[in-house]
């Protein structure tokens, strides 16, 4: 299996089979370690101790089973595309370790840079509940209304690699549509709306940009 993916350079149709079924079969397993402390130790016994989850937030993970899902997908993600360096590279050695067991050691050792980039932008997303009043779109009575459009044009181009939903959203609210309106819109609950739509303006700002329009 391994050296038909390689021919197609780990990319395309087979690769995505292959990588959706391999998180599919431990997303349960990550969700369980999350929720009991398991993979904060597993994490830390390889040398990549997480330290970036206060526990109000470690709570939250316990309790709230959207956050669990949301960061055991970042991680199941960050894990793939590790999986994908180190089959490129021709270092899984099967006679040390299976696919499973590989891809499960890497979605570990990405934990701490994940869990740390999710609670950045959990304590962003409570600070932005607490100051703001209204939702974050387009004022449609401002004088500058091209202008603005205009950034959402540009910020929708800087990111035309992101998944269809992402893309969705960006031209939904370039439009004046609600946050609420777009994850209906969308046929997505208000809070799985929300938590993708957090993610995309924490990679914005991280790469220069707020995120959001003037």
């Amino acid at each position: 299996m391994v050296e038909t993916l390689r021919r197609h350079d780990f990319e395309g149709p087979a690769w995505e089979v292959f990588i959706g079924m391999m998180q599919e079969d431990a997303q349960g397993i990550v969700e369980a370690w999350i929720r009991n402390g398991t993979m904060l130790s597993k994490a830390k016994e390889k040398g990549r101790a997480v330290t970036a989850l206060p526990p109000v937030l470690y709570e939250a993970l316990r309790r709230d089973e959207l956050a669990r899902h949301d960061l055991a997908q970042d991680a199941l993600t960050a894990g793939g595309r590790a999986l994908r360096t180190v089959l490129r590279d021709g270092r899984w050695d099967p006679q040390q370790s299976d696919l499973k067991t590989t891809f499960i050691n890497l979605v570990i050792c990405q934990f701490s840079t994940v869990a740390r980039t999710w609670a950045a932008s959990e304590e962003y997303r409570t600070r932005e509940d607490a100051t703001e009043l209204a939702p974050d779109r387009p004022d449609l009575e401002a004088a500058d209304q091209l202008a603005a459009a205009e950034d959402w044009v540009d910020l929708e181009a800087q990111f035309s690699g992101e998944r269809e939903t992402v893309r969705a959203m960006i031209l939904l609210r370039a439009m004046g549509m609600a946050p609420k309106d777009v994850a209906a819109k969308l046929d997505l609950s208000y809070r799985s709306a929300e938590g993708i739509w957090r993610r995309f303006t924490t990679k914005a700002r991280a790469q220069g940009s707020d995120g959001r329009l003037s």
